[in-house]
Formats: C-alpha cells, structure tokens, sequence
C-alpha cells in the first residue's frame, strides 16, 4: 500500500518544509515538493502539520498501585494515546513481591497481546537485587529492555533504593547499554517532615509532606553519581524550577536528559485547596511559581514532555476516609492531554509550536527509549507513525482518559483535530475517529521475555 499525503507543512529535521509525503508500507519511503508518486491512497494535508507520530515516554496503564487496579487497561490507554496522536505508548513492569522481573513482565505482556491501538514499550523496575535478579536484567538488557527505573523514596512500598544499591546498578548495567529512569525524591528529608504539625484532613497537606526541597536534594545527587559513572540518566516528572535548573546546567557536561509533564505546566498547588482537591494528589505534587517553571519548559529546559498518566476510577480516587490525605490514590490522567497542553507553551506561534511537538514528543523520546532507529522522525526507512495536526479546528474540551477516571484539566480546551493519524502505514484515526476499535494494529516493541 502507497499512500501520498499532499500540501502539508512537514517537519523535517528540525525544520518545517511544504510539500509531500511518501508512506510504502510500513514505513517512510520520501517527502519532498510536489512529489510525484503513484499512490493507492492520496490524502490531502493543506491547513495541516505533517508530525511523526508522538511518544508518551511515562504512563501507567494495565496495572495495580496500592490498594486500586488503575483506570486504563491497555486498550482504553492506548486507544485515547492513538485519537490524541500518540503512536507509540511508555509504560511500566514493577517486580512485585515474591516474583521475578520476568515473571511480572510475562504478566504484563499477556495483557497488552492484542490490546492495543498505538505501540507498546516497556521500562523495567527491578525491586529485589541478588545475583538471580542482575542475571536476569542482563538477559532482558539483551533481548531489549534497557530502560530501567529507580525510585529514591517509597520505601513503604518496597520501591526506595539506596545510593549504593544505585551506584550498583549503573556499574553492572552501565556497559550493558541501560539507560536510567529515576524519581527523585529524597526519602530521608520525605522523613523528616512532621504529619503531626499539618491538618492531613486537607489535600494541600500533601504537598508539604513532600516538600521541593526532596526532589531537588535528590537531583542534585543522582546527576553527581550518573556523572562519576559515565552512564545516561533520565529524571522524570520534574517539577521545581531549581531542580530544573540543576539539570539544565549540568547536561552541558554529561548525558543527562529529564521530562516534566502537563500538569506541572498548568495546575498549581492552589488545585489542592479546592473541596475536592484531593482528585489533584499526585507526587511530586503541584507546586506554586508555574509561570517561572513554564517559561524555563518554553526555553528548553526539558528534554521531554510526558504525563505520568496514572488515573484511577472515580469511585477509587474519592474513596479515602477524609481525615488522612496519605490514603488517596496516588496520580493523575493526562495521556489524552499531552499534544494540546504541549502545544499551549507556544501557541503563538504555531510554526514553532509543531516544531518543538515533533521534538520534545517524538524525536527525543524516541532516543532515549533506544528506538531511534524506527520512530521519532520522518525519514525513509523508519516505521510510518505520522500525525496530520490541523491548528484550527474547533475548541474542545481536553479529555485525558475515556474511563470514569476524574479530569485534571476540567475548563481546559484545545483547537487540535487529528485529520489523520497512521501506525506503521495503517490509518488508525480520521477526523477525530478511532477507524476499527475491534482491531488494535499495535505491537509490542521489545521481545519476549
């Protein structure tokens, strides 16, 4: 199948080019002025941004945290990922008690199988650390998991890690090609802050149990024991501007790179204080200076942008005892969000807002995923994941799950319709439209385990 798509304003290298596409198959076959092809399909682009399909480096979807199942299954997840134009989906494989990595990334591929309506990768987060468990790493490392995740709190979960079980980690997997995902939150300091001085019947307790001064703490020293070992690290959802910052100066000198995510962008602390504020507990929690924190996003300070989407079920986010805020679900949707709240920073400027679309949710996802090979751009040979992004059409309400699950962004809208959205040549989204929700073309990118 050969299908042409005319007229559009196409993002080629850092740059915006008007002309057209070539898709041969499952992948990209050229693009060029005026291009002159037989085509079984011709799809005209004028008004459009012709983008590669966008990544979602950091959700959670098809798995339990704490006491609830999360709201998104894999086709749910990934069938809002595909209408929102996100092609390729990044979510997790945590090695739950009693089980190896293996056995709970087996678990998780047997529900995607079939499931899915954008592809799938996974991040590894290993849990228990004896020679079994960094045999099994190196196996998955080859067979191509090289994304690991770390947490520096948590400990309650039996998900904190220690320095040294860190310094550990990137010795042994450093030269096994791992690239390293951590959230960064001091545990100690976490620690130290009294409950006992905060009125824990409000949700804006919770952001005072887990003050900025944790994540910048942590940054601070993760990036110093990334930069002795010579190995790539990856910090997620920042949300402090000095952490930002930290960051920003030191990824001059080593290969550092760091997300944050809409919500840090759009939502302040001051959502916390409303009667049901605790539908906004999420961690790091929201914090205050977002104008600084947005125009620090708007100058490159992140790599990335991603939405740590883990949304809970309605009735599973309001139920907690009102007295403890702790005893809320932990996180927030956002996965339907991400392109239009991305494309709010720079709205202005519409040239440039498809531009940094195609980098910050595509080109650069892509390399650190380690799939720059096959996604992220538009060039011959790789996978024909490819967004056609119309700016003008109708404001909509933003919808970041199609569950039950609470919306984040309620008075939030956006002027993007999808004209097209294609997985690997295969048109999956038209105006706006899922095309065949009972057949989910999306695979599975890394192999068995």
């Amino acid at each position: 199948m050969r299908t042409l798509i005319q007229n559009g304003r196409i993002a080629l290298g850092g740059r915006l080019e008007d002309g057209d596409l070539l898709l041969e198959g499952s992948h990209i076959a050229g693009s060029g002025p005026g291009l002159s092809a037989s085509a079984d399909r011709v799809l005209d682009a004028r008004g459009c941004y012709v983008l590669p399909g966008f990544i979602d480096f950091h959700t959670h979807v098809g798995d339990r945290i704490g006491r609830f199942e999360l709201a998104d299954d894999y086709e749910s997840g990934t069938r809002v990922a595909a209408m929102n134009g996100i092609t390729t989906l990044c979510t997790f494989v945590t090695q739950g008690p009693d089980e190896s990595l293996r056995k709970a990334l087996q678990r998780a591929r047997r529900r995607a199988e079939g499931q899915c309506h954008a592809d799938v990768a996974w991040h590894l987060t290993p849990t228990t650390f004896d020679e079994a468990d960094w045999v099994d790493l190196g196996l998955l490392a080859a067979a191509g998991y090289r994304t690991l995740k770390f947490y520096t709190t948590y400990r309650g979960a039996g998900l904190f890690v220690d320095q040294a079980r860190l310094d550990e980690g990137f010795r042994r997997m450093g030269p096994l090609g791992a690239r390293f995902l951590v959230h960064c939150e001091d545990d100690d300091l976490l620690a130290a802050v009294d409950p006992g001085s905060l009125d824990l019947a409000k949700a804006s307790a919770h952001a005072r149990l887990r003050p900025g001064d944790a994540e910048i703490r942590s940054v601070e020293a993760l990036v110093s024991l990334a930069a002795r070992r010579g190995v790539p690290l990856h910090v997620v959802h920042v949300s402090t501007v000095e952490a930002a910052r930290h960051i920003q100066a030191s990824r001059r000198s080593q290969d550092l790179t760091s997300e944050t995510c809409p919500q840090y962008l759009w939502l302040d602390e001051t959502w916390l204080d409303r009667p049901d504020g605790h539908r906004w507990v999420c961690s790091p929690p929201l914090r205050g200076d977002r104008e600084t924190f947005r125009t620090l996003a708007r100058d490159g300070a992140f790599d990335m942008l991603a939405t740590d989407h883990c949304a809970f079920c309605r009735a599973d986010k309001d139920d907690w005892d009102g007295r403890d805020i702790r005893g809320v679900a932990n996180g927030l949707g956002g996965l339907g969000g991400l392109p239009h709240l991305a494309w709010k920073l720079w709205e202005a400027d519409p040239d440039r807002a498809a531009l940094e679309l195609a980098l910050r949710l595509s080109e650069q996802p892509a390399q650190r995923l380690g799939q720059g090979h096959r996604k992220g751009a538009l060039r011959p040979g790789l996978d024909a994941d490819v967004v056609l992004l119309d700016p003008h059409g109708p404001s909509r309400p933003i919808q970041s799950s199609l569950t039950d699950a609470p919306e984040p962004y309620p008075g939030f809208t956006s002027p993007l319709s999808f004209r097209a959205v294609f997985l690997r040549g295969v048109p999956v989204v038209e105006q706006d439209r899922l095309l065949d929700p009972g057949h989910p073309p999306g695979e599975l990118l890394q192999g068995p385990a």
